[in-house]
């Protein structure tokens, strides 16, 4: 992944895959989300805006199938991991 840092409270970093439209989003508290059939420009705009979390509330959240896929807790001592920047 070639992980793109947000300047937010709440967004930390994303990826976008076009082959398979998927935009990955890594928050703050370290929990990861897949968000499924994600246009493109939609990705590239919330990557170049100057205020990612609006337009992802706006344009991402609620509109788009999505999936947890990490909570930002280890697996194997159960502590949650440190939130990396990218």
């Amino acid at each position: 992944m070639a992980w793109r840092a947000f300047q937010s409270k709440h967004l930390n970093a994303g990826d976008y895959d076009p082959e398979s439209r998927t935009l990955t989003i890594q928050f703050v508290n370290g929990a990861v989300y897949n968000y499924y059939d994600v246009p493109q420009t939609t990705a590239d705009i919330l990557f170049q805006t100057g205020s990612s979390q609006e337009y992802f509330n706006d344009h991402i959240k609620g509109v788009y199938q999505y999936m947890k896929v990490s909570d930002g807790m280890s697996q194997r001592t159960g502590r949650r991991s440190r939130s990396t920047r990218f």
